[in-house]
């Protein structure tokens, strides 16, 4: 028992020192640079999807996107804006319509994102490529 209920005080205490360590970690600079992306999942009516893609982050609240759509030929485009706490979450709001909640490495080198919008079951990851 003894054991059992220091095992427990560990793993508490290194849990609590790791989340502190990303306190502060993050600011709007951490996602600079390119970035490719994968992403699946369901839209609002249900049917599956899945996408890959180039974005460019600008350090600064701004991105655009160079999206391949499974099933489609053509490749599209996008843009919009993005926000990042110092806990290392943060926003991506797309001109287009959907807004994504977004879980980011400490150095920004990558992300992983859920959509926040009602309806859209979509997930994936974003990889730094290029630090430009």
């Amino acid at each position: 028992m003894k054991n059992t209920t220091l095992s427990l005080v560990v793993v508490a205490t290194a849990c609590a020192i790791s989340g502190q360590a990303f306190a502060g970690d993050c600011t709007m600079a951490s996602i600079k640079g390119h970035y490719n992306y994968w992403a699946q999942g369901t839209d609002a009516a249900g049917k599956a999807s899945a996408e890959v893609g180039k974005e460019i982050y600008d350090g600064a609240g701004n991105f655009t996107s160079v999206i391949a759509v499974a099933g489609t030929a053509a490749l599209a485009s996008d843009s919009g804006t993005y926000t990042v706490n110092a806990d290392c979450t943060g926003t991506a709001t797309y001109a287009s319509g959907g807004t994504y909640n977004l879980l980011i490495a400490p150095l920004g080198d990558s992300f992983v994102f859920a959509s926040s919008t009602e309806g859209v079951v979509q997930a994936g990851e974003n990889t730094r490529v290029d630090a430009d």
